[in-house]
């Protein structure tokens, strides 16, 4: 019977064979498609034969080598002719045949047969050009199922007038390339033909080619010729242009046809890049098979990164001499081993000990080599090749049986041997693209290397040398200008001297006070600015004895063209002048070239602009640093580091030294700083340490102390953090416990800082002894500091769930998944149990369960189309089980979605009830409630959505309406009816399933249980045509939206979209990443990544008016602004497809915010070039906020000239979580996987735009810009009563608000900040002025007074008095705001209350008035609006009393305060809440006065910041001493007498009181305020 089957298959196979047209692959196909797929799947069968029987006998030849290698050699001696007894004799008399020899030609190809007999014929033998294709073939199909599709394959070869043989030679139906295509008399020709016929098939599985430069030749002819080959696509025409013979040419255009549709297709790829745009051509797509011999390694990298990106590459075969020599049976490995068969030729092999040896060299055989060991390859194979070394060298890397599995290293032939060096070509690889990156943007294409003396006289007289010859992309020359490219213009090498914060080996770097002096003693030309808005260059430069700054040329005298040092006052960062803040110069130049210093009595401001933001850190810090010096400046500092951190690193190289030798050697010195600072690379390490050991002209392999000192300070300091410790520091080296405790409430905004939070911070993070010893924070400890988790920009109280967990579960975001089992896309992609563990474990709180009929009885889990997305149900269940609560205690949904018989259905439920058990929800829903229950009180329960049996059903099954959410190709989506079995219908519950009508009959009759599904066409029209209806509708009910079944490649929508309308349940493919599941991700870490969200009360509350398509803030709700400063990156990778162009990465930053579609804006940074790793991009970006509850902010580092994938790392985080500060963002993969070491350098501030959401022009505030928000009418007469009574309530809200902003803001800008800035900065700012002037007068902040006056006393220069009135006019404003808010709250509170009882009766008052349709709808809508208008204004009012604890401020501004319950102070009780207490005069400056002794706990306490002190916070009345008598807490004097002291008599008895102890209790006193958090917010 098998003899007849056999006969009968082969008859077949033969008819079909002799009935195939004269062509073959595309014609074939396209007149007979029964035929070739008759001839492909016979010829299948046999294959499958064949490839059992080769198996078996590569198996048998494996399992003793030597003996089938001595059948062979006797085999191949005999078909010489020669009669040799064994391979010791042959190998005896045999000698070696050198390469290039006569003996060593490579034997011609055997003709290989074609048609059904070759398959037939390969089963009886193991000659290698047959057994070698069957086992390729059959390894081929178990790894890639589909890749034997008929015409699955395209082919690219090409050689001169033949057609060279595919590597599938017995199965030619396999290929879709027509023979004529290899056979065109041009190479650029035949590999367009054969590009053509490849894209005619969509279902391509497999692309072929001979050697991989040939398929990157193709695909380089579809970058350049796209537009021609898709012209010939549509017309079914070969273009005239092409150069074919006239028969070659009619042959081919047979073969075509006219596809219009596929030249749309292919236009619309190219037209999106050519990253991945193989995989996006043909989706069915599996592998790609070449030969990559390892001189073309090139090409294999950059096909790869670009146009193959994504797709496995598998070389089926290892061949050397015309000879096949082994096969890869394991396309999955990433790199090849190929098992040398024993019986396709006679292996030798030379170790390399035997190479140099005297005498012949000595061989191994086959089964003698050894694992882990190198070879040069020795062959014997068909006549004319006996014993050749071939040149090849091999690597041993393990055995099957006995059989050695090998892997090439490199060719002989491929070295650069100009001297004897022996260079392989895979070193000068690697050697050309490192010099190659040194030019940005710069891409390797191609080159070639020859010696000198090959090219004669052209390559010159001097001594033998290489000549490399490449290709480049990117660039014009490798000139040094060119090195210094912007963009895609070119400058010169710059000529003068300037600074950079780079971290580029060649660049000057900053990492010291001394190196900013060192380059202000140089000088460098900045442009200075008058208050006429014009601008001069001049150059400027510290004067050699560091007491003045001068500038060249000048109009002025020598004498007046320069600044005192000891007059200068501040130094300001940015455009903090009027100057710089003047229209005409705005936006002339960025922020961060700005810089202003403040001098003089009379606070003149002299305004520069810099060529960058390096230059105007180094002028900064190094000007900071000597005015803190006062009249005591230092002598011209010394190159080096703080003795403090000097100590510690000479410490780790003593520990690192075990042979106290005083050295260590450079590779231990690279593991010590790489341990040290985990992120840096080892080569950027071992690259620093070579140039500072050519420097100091100490080459060699060790490395002493002073130079690892040198190495790790300039490798290890971070400019920008150098930069913002000067600032803080007292020493300008280090941080003190107050200059921490000042930086910390200061600029990261933290409360309650005392002195113990300090040194906990210093011992957990200052690596130095003797620094925690003392209590300083060097710079390494503080940059350790700004790295880790706590100082990170996410909010850690938003770590754990802060949210109120106790509302309806219909006011919440949901976390929902949507075919979570699936791997890949929906149409043929595999499912399986990770994806639900990964989406619960990521906090997924709703799950989707399609459930189908199993074969067995046994229903299956579906989440796509294809029979490999099918897991079965109880698996599933299980899974769910076991991971349901592992992230999140809050209840889980799951959505069935029944596609199975009611028989199964029983079955499913069942699996439910038994494996889920006391975790499922089966509690009827209460009628008599009007919402859902809390999360709180579904706590580790399982709710089932789906669809129920009605009430009127008492069978066992019945029929109902169930809605197709996701049909399949063909199918009818929308309703269809369904049996439903009882025993599933009993398991909803909460959940129940309905379909949607309209939102006036989910008014009148929906149930609060029920849940209606929207997919996401349908929820995308109501959310633009009827968006208020739609936020309605989720204030009580859940919704679900589904993606569109089209989203065939599991792509996601935008959940913006729906979450900005409420929708509770936006269904994610979580499988699938990129930027929507980033937001997705992002927006539910929020509340502890438990999967549950809580909406903005706005769309909570049951009145109230919401907009989701406004442009504009809510009504009475100030918009926000974020600042965002991007400083700098750390660690960045280089973006897929980088690796062509080598380590060059040119990254920047673009900040987008997704929310409502006011708030929806993006801003990027400047590139940031020659950066490395380690950028710095110093550039501010401002965002407005109008709804900040539903905003995220996504950054996303970018590479500006990339070749692959532009994506680098990215970041979301939502805005309610955003700390304020300089903070470190960790920045996350495509995936979402964590970056180790990966950041984003950040300065954050928040602020209240002043005069609503509208932006303000030119700096100009008042009443004409300002916009009311009034109550609109709603038709019926008694309800405009109403809200025009609060009309006026509603302006003098506004009013309050906007004056109170507008005051502060005017404060912050004289004091030279930003309007983010906070009330005790500004106290700090004028502190500082008074502390370094001698001549200032004394000013005093009373606060014994009701309401705080700020005084000066004595004569008051120009910007002093405008910051004493613009502080007189923030106080009047804040009496006006105390003085009226109740009044004006009382108001607003009576309307709304009014308002709200009107509600009650709002259907029949609107009945009365006879309003229906369009005109009802108006109506209730402008009643939530004013409704909430009235909320918001209210609410606004409240906020700002708060907004008043930025006052509270003042008393941090001094070291200490001591406080004395007397005489009461309104506004300090209002601030702090504690009822009467005392309030006294904050004195700022230095104070003149007699020498009387004044013993007071509060001069004590003082003393201990010395000459730092910025005055005197006397909280209550002290009575007045004699010198000698100390003073007691219950004595007093008069308010005004501590201004007339001098603070030299602080140091009388300091140590009797320890300042810790009152600064503890008096952040146990403010702990206890009430407006702590509003305060936080607002001010």
């Amino acid at each position: 019977m098998l003899l007849a089957g056999l006969a009968v298959a082969l008859a077949l196979l033969l008819w079909a064979w002799r009935r195939r047209p004269g062509g073959t692959g595309s014609g074939g196909a396209r007149r007979r498609p029964c035929g070739l797929v008759l001839r492909h799947w016979l010829a299948l069968r046999v294959l499958g034969r064949a490839a059992g029987r080769q198996r078996r006998h590569l198996e048998q030849a494996a399992q003793d080598v030597r003996r089938s290698q001595e059948r062979l050699l006797l085999r191949l001696l005999g078909d010489a002719g020669a009669a040799e007894p064994g391979s010791a004799v042959f190998r005896a008399r045999c000698p070696l045949a050198e390469r290039g020899s006569n003996g060593g030609k490579s034997p011609a190809q055997p003709a290989l047969p074609m048609g059904p007999w070759a398959l037939l014929r390969s089963s009886c033998t193991v000659d290698s050009p047959l057994q070698g294709p069957v086992l390729y073939l059959d390894v081929l199909s178990r790894v890639f199922p589909e890749a034997l599709s008929p015409q699955g394959t395209a082919r690219f070869s090409w050689a001169r007038g033949c057609s060279l043989p595919a590597a599938a030679w017995p199965l030619p139906t396999l290929y879709c390339t027509p023979e004529e295509a290899g056979t065109v008399p041009s190479r650029a020709t035949a590999l367009y033909v054969q590009l053509l016929f490849a894209l005619r098939e969509r279902v391509l599985r497999a692309l072929e080619a001979g050697l991989v430069s040939e398929l990157y030749d193709a695909l380089g002819v579809l970058r350049a010729s796209w537009e021609a080959l898709a012209q010939d696509l549509a017309s079914g025409r070969l273009s005239p242009h092409l150069e074919l013979p006239e028969g070659t040419r009619r042959r081919l255009e047979q073969l075509l046809a006219p596809d219009a549709a596929r030249a749309a297709e292919l236009r619309a790829e190219c037209a999106r890049g050519w990253d991945g745009v193989a995989r996006r051509l043909w989706p069915r797509l599996q592998v790609v098979v070449v030969a990559q011999p390892s001189g073309e390694q090139l090409y294999g990298e950059a096909l790869r990164e670009s146009e193959c990106q994504g797709l496995p590459f598998y070389c089926p075969f290892y061949g050397a001499a015309g000879a096949l020599l082994g096969v890869n049976l394991w396309p999955e490995q990433p790199d090849s081993r190929y098992l040398l068969c024993p019986g396709w030729a006679f292996c030798e092999f030379l170790p390399p000990a035997g190479l140099g040896a005297e005498g012949p060299p000595e061989t191994v055989l086959l089964a003698d080599v050894q694992e882990g060991q190198e070879y040069e390859l020795v062959l014997t194979a068909q006549a004319g090749l006996s014993r050749c070394r071939v040149g090849e060298v091999l690597k041993v890397a393990e055995f099957h049986n006995q059989c050695p599995m090998v892997g090439p290293v490199r060719r002989l032939s491929q070295t650069l041997s100009v001297r004897g060096e022996g260079i392989p070509e895979e070193r000068f690889y690697r050697t050309l693209r490192r010099a190659v990156a040194m030019w940005p943007g710069a891409r390797l294409v191609d080159y070639v290397c020859a010696e000198s003396s090959l090219l004669g006289a052209s390559s010159g007289v001097c001594a033998p040398h290489y000549q490399v010859f490449v290709e480049l992309r990117g660039l014009r020359d490798l000139s040094e200008a060119q090195r210094y490219k912007d963009g895609s213009r070119q400058r010169p090498v710059q000529k003068k001297k300037t600074v950079s914060f780079s971290t580029m080996p060649h660049d000057r770097k900053i990492n010291s006070t001394a190196a900013c002096i060192s380059f202000m003693l140089q000088g460098c030309e900045m442009k200075k600015v008058r208050s006429n808005s014009r601008m001069y260059s001049r150059f400027f430069l510290l004067a050699p004895d560091m007491r003045c700054l001068r500038w060249e040329p000048s109009k002025k005298d020598s004498e007046k063209a320069k600044i005192e040092i000891e007059l200068v006052k501040e130094v300001r960062v940015g455009k903090k002048t009027p100057v710089l803040r003047s229209n005409g110069l705005s936006d002339q130049f960025p922020d961060e070239c700005a810089f202003s210093i403040i001098h003089g009595d009379n606070y003149e401001s002299l305004d520069l602009v810099a060529s960058s933001a390096d230059v105007v850190n180094a002028w900064v810090m190094g000007l900071r640093y000597l005015v803190s010096y006062g009249k005591h400046m230092p002598e011209v500092p010394e190159a080096g580091l703080p003795s403090l951190r000097t100590s510690w690193i000479s410490s780790v190289f003593e520990v690192a030294d075990l042979e106290k030798v005083g050295r260590i050697s450079v590779g231990r010195a690279v593991q010590l700083i790489k341990a040290l600072n985990p992120g840096m690379k080892a080569s950027t390490i071992e690259l620093k340490f070579k140039e500072l050991q050519k420097a100091s002209e100490r080459p060699g392999s060790d490395v002493a102390c002073d130079l690892f000192v040198e190495a790790y300070v300039d490798l290890c300091t971070r400019p920008e953090i150098f930069f913002l410790l000067v600032q803080f520091s007292s020493d300008k080296e280090s941080l003190g416990l107050k200059d921490l405790q000042t930086f910390l409430e200061v600029e990261q905004g933290m409360e309650g800082v005392t002195e113990e939070t300090c040194l906990e911070i210093i011992s957990k993070y200052e690596p130095s002894s003797e620094g925690r010893e003392k209590g300083y924070l060097a710079i390494d400890g503080f940059t350790r500091y700004l790295l880790s988790p706590d100082c990170s920009i996410f909010d850690p109280q938003h770590r754990r769930v802060c949210q109120d967990m106790t509302q309806p579960l219909s006011h919440y975001y949901i976390s929902s998944a949507h075919s979570a089992g699936l791997r890949e896309d929906s149409s043929w992609g595999s499912a399986g149990l990770g994806g639900y563990v990964t989406a619960l474990r990521m906090g997924c709180r709703s799950l989707e369960l399609v459930v189908w009929d199993g074969p067995e009885g046994e229903p299956l889990v579906s989440g796509g189309r294809s029979a490999a997305s099918r897991v079965a149900c109880r698996s599933v269940v299980g899974v769910i089980d076991r991971y349901a609560f592992e992230a999140s205690e809050y209840p889980l949904v799951l959505c069935l979605a029944v596609r199975c018989s009611p028989a199964q259905q029983r079955l499913m439920a069942q699996c439910l009830r038994k494996t889920l058990g006391a975790k499922l929800y089966l509690d009827p829903p209460a009628p008599e409630e009007a919402y859902l229950p809390s999360p709180e009180t579904l706590k580790g329960r399982v709710l089932i959505k789906g669809r129920k049996l009605p009430p009127s059903c008492h069978e066992s099954e019945g029929e109902v309406t169930d809605e197709d959410e996701g049909p399949g190709p063909g199918e009818a989506g929308g309703r269809r009816r369904l049996r439903l079995s009882r025993e599933l219908s009993e398991l909803v519950s909460l959940c129940q399933a309905v379909p949607f009508q309209d939102f006036e009959a989910s008014r009148r009759g929906q149930r609060y249980w029920e849940v209606c599904s929207f997919s996401e066409a349908e929820a995308g029209r109501f959310a633009s045509e009827c968006p208020a209806e739609l936020v309605s509708y989720n204030k009580r009910f859940l919704s679900r939206v589904y993606p569109s079944p089209l989203r065939i490649d599991a792509s996601n929508m935008n959940p913006q979209d729906f979450w900005k309308c409420g929708c509770q349940m936006v269904a994610m493919n979580f499988q699938t990443p990129g930027l929507m599941m980033d937001l997705n991700a992002g927006w539910f870490r929020q509340n502890g990544a438990c999967g549950y969200v809580l909406r903005p009360a706005v769309m909570r509350e049951e009145v109230s008016y919401f907009s989701t398509n406004a442009k504009d803030s809510l009504p009475g709700v100030p918009a926000q602004l974020l600042h965002l400063r991007v400083i700098s990156g750390q660690n960045l990778p280089k973006p897929r497809g980088s690796g062509a162009k080598g380590d060059v990465v040119e990254p920047y930053v673009c900040a987008e915010i997704h929310g409502v579609p006011a708030d929806c804006a993006e801003r990027r940074t400047k590139t940031a070039l020659q950066s490395g790793d380690n950028p710095v991009f110093e550039e501010s970006l401002q965002f407005q906020l109008n709804l900040p509850e539903l905003a995220l902010l996504r950054l996303v580092v970018l590479d500006d000239d990339y070749i692959g994938d532009e994506f680098i790392a990215q970041c979301t985080i939502p805005f309610e979580c955003l700390q304020s500060g300089y903070r470190h963002v960790p920045l996350q993969s495509l995936a979402g996987d964590l970056l180790p070491h990966t950041t984003l350098f950040l300065h954050v501030a928040i602020a209240n735009r002043p005069g609503g959401g509208k932006g303000l022009r030119g700096g100009r505030r008042g009443r004409r810009l300002r916009e009311y928000a009034s109550a609109k009418t709603t038709g019926v007469k008694a309800i405009d009563e109403v809200f025009r009574v609060a009309g006026q309530p509603l302006r003098e809200a506004t009013d309050l608000r906007e004056n109170m902003q507008n005051a502060l803001v005017s404060f912050k800008e004289l004091c030279g900040l930003a309007p983010a800035a906070t009330m005790k900065q500004c106290i700090l700012t004028v502190a500082a002025w008074l502390l370094r002037s001698e001549s200032a007068p004394s000013v005093t902040l009373n606060l014994g007074e009701q309401y705080p006056p700020m005084e000066a006393r004595g004569p008051v220069p120009e910007l002093l008095r405008k910051v004493l009135s613009a502080y007189e006019t923030t106080i009047q404003t804040s009496r006006t705001l105390i003085e009226v808010a109740d009044a004006v709250h009382s108001k607003l509170l009576q309307a709304q209350q009014a308002g709200m009882d009107l509600h009650k009766e709002l259907h029949r008052l609107e009945a009365k008035e006879g309003l229906k349709g369009r005109k009802l709808q108006k109506a209730l809508e402008s009643f939530a609006w004013n409704i909430t208008v009235l909320k918001l204004h209210r609410a606004s009012c409240l906020l700002l009393l708060a907004l008043l604890c930025s006052l509270a401020a003042a008393r941090h501004s001094v070291p200490v305060c001591c406080r004395q319950k007397t005489c009461p102070c309104r506004v300090y009780d209002l601030l702090q809440g504690l009822g009467n207490h005392a309030a006294g005069i904050l004195t700022l400056g230095k104070r003149k006065g007699g020498s009387q002794a004044f013993q007071s706990q509060l001069y004590r306490l003082l003393h201990s910041s010395g000459k730092h002190a910025a005055g005197i916070l006397t909280m209550g009345k002290r009575a007045e001493l004699a010198p000698e008598q100390p003073a007691s807490a219950g004595q007093a004097v008069s308010p005004r007498m501590d201004t007339l002291l001098p603070p030299a008599t602080c140091a009388a008895n300091a140590e009797h009181t320890s300042a810790r102890e009152c600064r503890g209790q008096l952040d146990k006193d403010s702990a206890k305020g009430r407006c702590g958090s509003a305060a936080k917010r607002l001010s």
